[in-house]
């Protein structure tokens, strides 16, 4: 398993290798990244992961021009995204066809530009990736490269960012629907978001 400090090399290990798996880390907890084109990836993240992944992923994108590729984003919705991205809120979009089934359960995709300079460098060079918490079903999140390394898991790279501040995940909200309806509370306030959707 290769582990780096260099988004370079991570992104040439998801690029080089078709089912590729790598853990990085995000502005909460280490993730678990596939490129979102390639199923066998995404299909051993379900098998590291068990059943929490198959519940759906996040996709991380570096700009609004790729989660617009992605996902059927109004002007309403981008002026609200506007407002938080690059930060900790995903948001579930409508996904433009053609996605993998477990990143767009029921037509549906979660979209997030994190903050972290080695998540977004990645996403840059590599494109979209899964995002999913880097740790084995049942075990809490890693914080750490040594974190991710010590589980075990069949992962072809870590990204070593140093530790990760952890604490509460990104807020996840529905922008299927307006108002926004908060489906997991995380770092940004669900309030906040609500404020802020009630402006525009």
């Amino acid at each position: 398993m290769l582990v780096t400090k260099d988004a370079h090399e991570a992104a040439a290990a998801l690029a080089g290798t078709p089912g590729a798996v790598i853990a990085y880390p995000t502005e909460t907890y280490y993730g678990l990244g596939s490129r979102i084109a390639d199923g066998a990836g995404i299909g051993r993240i379900v098998a590291i992961k068990g059943r929490e992944a198959s519940k759906g992923m996040i996709v991380l994108v570096s700009s609004m021009e790729e989660a617009l590729a992605l996902a059927v984003i109004d002007a309403r919705q981008q002026g609200l995204l506007g407002l938080f991205w690059p930060g900790p809120l995903s948001a579930l979009l409508e996904a433009r066809p053609g996605m993998h089934p477990l990143l767009a359960p029921g037509g549906r995709v979660a979209l997030r530009i994190s903050p972290h300079p080695l998540a977004l460098a990645l996403v840059r060079e590599a494109g979209p990736v899964t995002s999913t918490s880097a740790n084995p079903s049942g075990l809490p999140p890693a914080t750490g490269a040594a974190e991710v390394v010590s589980f075990g898991l069949a992962l072809d790279a870590v990204l070593d960012g140093g530790k990760t501040p952890g604490g509460k995940p990104s807020t996840l909200v529905d922008l299927t629907v307006w108002p926004p309806k908060c489906l997991r509370e995380g770092v940004v306030p669900a309030r906040a978001v609500k404020e802020k959707a009630a402006g525009l």
